[in-house]
C-alpha cells in the first residue's frame, strides 16, 4: 500500500500476519509533481524510491496474501469500511492528480526505478 500521512509524508505499507510493515518517506511538497514508487520482496522489504531516489527500506518479512480476491482503490481508502489495515495512512479521498500509475507483478529495482523516474 502507498499512502501518505495527516502531514504529507509518503508511506510504503505491508502487512506480515501480526502486524504492519512501514516505511517512511519525505513530506511530499504541495502543487509540484513527484515520482513515488514502492516495491516488495521478501529478500528486500519495502524499498522505497522518491523522484529516482531510494530512500530506504524495512527490514526483510514474509507477506502472507489472504486466500480472496484483493482490490486495487486508487484514490480513496474507503474510510469507514472493514478490513483495510492502514497503519500510519490516513484514510480518506485523495485530493490531487495521479499520472501514469503502474502495477507490476514482480520487484522492481533500482535500475527500473531510475528509468521510470527518467524518461
Amino acid at each position: 500500500m502507498l499512502g501518505l500521512s495527516s502531514t504529507h509524508q509518503t508511506i510504503g505499507l505491508n502487512w506480515n500476519s501480526s502486524y504492519a510493515v512501514q516505511m517512511f518517506g519525505p513530506i511530499i511538497a504541495l502543487a509540484t509533481w513527484t515520482h513515488v514508487v514502492i516495491s516488495y520482496s521478501s529478500t528486500n522489504g519495502i524499498p522505497l524510491w522518491v523522484n529516482g531516489t531510494l530512500i530506504g527500506s524495512t527490514r526483510p518479512f514474509q507477506y502472507s496474501p489472504s486466500s480472496a480476491y484483493n482490490t486495487i482503490i486508487i484514490g480513496n481508502s474507503l474510510a469507514g469500511q472493514v478490513g483495510c489495515a492502514a497503519g500510519s495512512i490516513l484514510k480518506g479521498q485523495f485530493y490531487g492528480m495521479i499520472d501514469e500509475l503502474r502495477v507490476y507483478a514482480r520487484e522492481l529495482n533500482a535500475t527500473d526505478v531510475y528509468t521510470l523516474a527518467n524518461p
